[in-house]
């Protein structure tokens, strides 16, 4: 038996809404990594949320655990959600399709969190024909936005659900998602989470919000939103919109809502690529290319141009058995964009680089290519 030296701990006393629980650091992806202040109210809320969303809550739940916990992920989507739910998590050391494929056939897993590359690594596998899918009623798909073909192809292999959701470190992880039975919509980051509010903002002045029928940067209200950035007063101040019902985290996602809520992404505001004057989303880029079978993976960067400012370029690698070059998806590409849309070049590599959750990482891809070392 443990003997403390000075007794039993006493209880803390704490202030939910307002102590700081977790500083949660940004990836760095868009730039230099800050420290979001989540309280302990804003974690326990978007377990609760993400709990409040599943229509099976209460009966069997088997997580598979492949996600990094100390990504903001996998912190509410797998640890605090299943600890909260007396859940089970079936949890690996790192990520491997084929110790993946196998643990969630031997613990009969109901449910896998991860990110789009980590569901394409599982249908590269030779044994997912031979693996047991019966139990898995869901896979949530985050980090990265998750391509149709990929969806589609998943979905049929497995006969597991495989949905799309979306979250930021600065919201404890989870704004929205698509629902895990009933109307699913492809390309979208499905309906708020309860409690949650959005709106968009103009993309020139965040001061007003965008125009009825147009596009416009999302922003959230909710009780999973971060207090601030630890020490950086400065970053808090563009973060945050201010309105009369209170400030809202300003997501620097470029999205539509449609009349039933469903939200769709069109690009990040730091993406987009000025071609002569026109806004081209390279996201739109990449889902064109996305539907060649021949692509497996693909980033879009907005290059230098002499005469335009910048163009886009895409960045590919082939699925397996693949023949095709870089000519050849060029010319296929070109023919389904809009004249502004046009790349000047697919590059076909051997890999894109990542970031330590497997997400495709766009930031060090462009550093790559602004080093020289990326074409």
């Amino acid at each position: 038996m443990r003997c403390w030296p000075q007794g039993r701990p006493a209880p803390v006393a704490i202030d939910p809404p307002r102590d700081l629980a977790l500083l949660q650091y940004t990836g760095g992806t868009t730039g230099t990594p800050k420290g979001a202040m989540l309280t302990h109210q804003n974690l326990t809320a978007n377990a609760r949320q993400v709990e409040a969303i599943d229509p099976r809550a209460g009966e069997r739940d088997v997580i598979m655990g492949v996600l990094p916990l100390f990504h903001v992920f996998a912190n509410v989507c797998v640890l605090n959600r299943t600890v909260a739910n007396g859940g089970c998590i079936a949890m690996l050391p790192r990520f491997d399709a084929g110790q993946t494929l196998k643990t969630l056939q031997r613990v009969r897993a109901t449910a896998m969190p991860g990110v789009p590359t980590m569901y394409q690594a599982l249908l590269d596998h030779p044994q997912l024909g031979q693996t047991d899918f019966s139990s898995l009623r869901v896979c949530i798909s985050g980090g990265a936005p998750l391509a149709g073909p990929l969806k589609e192809r998943f979905e049929a292999a497995t006969g597991a659900r495989l949905v799309e959701g979306y979250g930021l470190t600065e919201t404890s992880g989870v704004v929205s998602t698509n629902p895990y039975e009933g109307e699913d919509r492809t390309g979208t980051i499905g309906q708020v989470l309860p409690e949650t509010r959005v709106r968009l903002l103009d993309k020139e002045d965040p001061s007003r919000d965008a125009a009825a029928g147009e596009p416009g940067e999302l922003a959230v209200q909710g009780p999973q939103i971060m207090q601030g950035y630890w020490r950086r007063p400065e970053a808090d101040a563009t973060a945050f919109a201010e309105r009369s019902d209170g400030r809202w985290l300003r997501t620097g996602d470029v999205a539509v809502i449609d009349a039933q809520g469903y939200v769709s992404i069109v690009d990040r505001i730091k993406d987009m690529i000025a071609v002569g004057g026109f806004k081209v989303f390279p996201s739109q880029v990449e889902d064109v290319l996305l539907g060649n079978p021949a692509v497996k993976e693909v980033l879009v960067l907005g290059v230098p141009d002499a005469y335009l400012g910048e163009v886009p370029r895409a960045y590919v690698t082939l699925a397996d058995g693949a023949a095709s070059d870089g000519a050849a998806l060029r010319e296929w590409l070109n023919a389904r964009l809009g004249k502004h849309e046009r790349v000047d070049a697919v590059v076909v590599r051997d890999s894109l680089p990542k970031t330590m959750i497997g997400k495709l990482d766009r930031k060090a891809l462009r550093a790559e290519v602004e080093a020289g070392g990326g074409n």
